[in-house]
């Protein structure tokens, strides 16, 4: 009796098994909204109108990627954001770049430094050098006067160039309108000699020089700050100030705030402009909600980023609890190709049986795939880091992106070292351009 109980539960859960993945693609094709082709700056909307239904009462769109080098997603997200700013309505587009040096680039672009130059200072060379990114400056720029796109940023970390030369200047200009005493304080030089340590990325003298000191007297400054007129200059350095906090903390006092922090950024800028809709551009694996449910099929990758996901909770989970079915994440993922920056990567065929696979029956070769009312949980999936993980795709993202055949980024070498005359890294000898 025990053997055949026992059969009777091995069968059923078994059955269970085949049920969950009885998802075919018949089933889900009549769902998918055509993308149409993504290259050569293409802006061809033909089937796009499905996307106002879709987003109709979103004002937060996440548009992830899978690692930082995937030129295609680039391209296609280039492509959606064009879309939504002409034909939605959203007018804010925050990258994944410091809260302070973004919003700093955006006063400058007002003041009539080109696009491009202000992105190339103020957001990671793994975007704003690159080729593929110049359609976007291209037309940030072209609408720059006549219904801007703003441009701002949802970071905490401070590496930039207008981080290192321009944020002490302006934050003692702004001090000195306030209460100029404090500029004379033995607290606030230790606080500039720390951050000039952490801009330059001398970690060892930053940890060294008691940074415990800074974040309390942060917490001071914020506090005076507080008790100020209430007006748009004081609110952003109070929350630069925060920003300053942990991004100084994170890296010398052993705490990881980073993603609550952001999440925080992309509030207060929500918060702000109450009537916006917002666009963001960043890693996939800051914009998952129900992060800790993600898990890798390669015991490798789970060891080293799975485990860490597990008990990080990512912003997109912040974001998500705070403003529900008004924020829609989607992530990117693609069938075959090459990804990465300086040494591309090659993404193998995807076999039948995952989630890649399942698409590639459509006849498009770039589409958005939505997830309400549908789960994919015995489909292994490849959106993070073009690894497979085993969890359920939608039940960490809204839709996402299939891009069939995926090409890697190129740099603009000559607008690099515009950019970073003193950095070495990329040879102009050795790239072909």
């Amino acid at each position: 009796m025990k053997k055949i109980l026992l059969g009777i539960l091995a069968l059923t859960i078994s059955t269970i098994g085949l049920i969950a993945q009885t998802i075919t693609f018949e089933s889900i094709k009549g769902n998918l909204i055509n993308l149409g082709e993504v290259t050569e700056n293409n802006e061809d909307y033909t089937d796009y109108a499905a996307l106002k239904t879709l987003l109709k009462d979103v004002e937060i769109v996440m548009l992830g990627e899978q690692s930082h080098g995937e030129a295609t997603a680039y391209e296609t997200k280039i492509k959606l954001i064009k879309y939504l700013h002409k034909e939605l309505g959203f007018d804010i587009l925050v990258f994944e770049g410091g809260f302070y040096d973004v919003h700093k680039a955006s006063e400058l672009i007002e003041a009539g430094m080109p696009v491009r130059d202000a992105m190339g200072q103020s957001i990671s060379y793994i975007w704003s050098t690159t080729k593929s990114i110049i359609p976007l400056a291209e037309y940030l720029e072209t609408n720059k006067l006549n219904n801007p796109l703003k441009l701002r940023g949802f970071d905490s970390q401070f590496y930039m160039n207008f981080s290192k030369k321009n944020l002490l200047t302006d934050l003692s200009n702004y001090l000195k309108q306030t209460d100029e005493s404090i500029l004379n304080t033995n607290e606030w030089q230790h606080l500039k000699e720390n951050f000039n340590y952490s801009v330059t990325r001398e970690f060892k003298k930053l940890k060294r020089n008691q940074p415990e000191l800074d974040t309390t007297y942060l917490n001071l400054l914020v506090q005076k700050l507080n008790k100020l007129p209430t007006n748009a200059q004081t609110n952003f350095w109070i929350q630069t100030l925060k920003n300053v906090k942990v991004h100084l903390s994170d890296l010398a006092l052993g705490t990881d705030d980073r993603d609550k922090q952001m999440a925080k950024n992309l509030v207060w800028l929500k918060e702000q402009y109450p009537k916006s809709k917002i666009i963001c551009w960043g890693a996939t694996s800051h914009f998952l909600y129900n992060s800790t449910e993600v898990r890798f099929r390669n015991p490798i990758i789970q060891l080293l980023a799975g485990n860490y996901l597990k008990k990080s909770p990512r912003m997109g989970n912040y974001v998500k609890e705070k403003y529900g079915a008004k924020v829609y994440t989607i992530g990117f993922t693609a069938f075959s190709g090459s990804f990465g920056l300086d040494k591309s990567k090659k993404i193998k065929p995807a076999k039948k049986g995952t989630f890649e696979f399942l698409l590639s029956q459509s006849e498009h070769d770039n589409f958005l795939v939505p997830f309400k009312g549908r789960r994919f949980k015995n489909y292994p999936s490849r959106p993070l880091g073009n690894a497979y993980m085993k969890n359920d795709i939608g039940n960490v993202m809204d839709a996402v992106i299939f891009n069939r055949n995926m090409l890697p980024t190129k740099m603009d070498i000559k607008f690099f070292a515009k950019m970073y005359p003193e950095n070495k890294y990329f040879n102009p000898k050795s790239e072909n351009e």
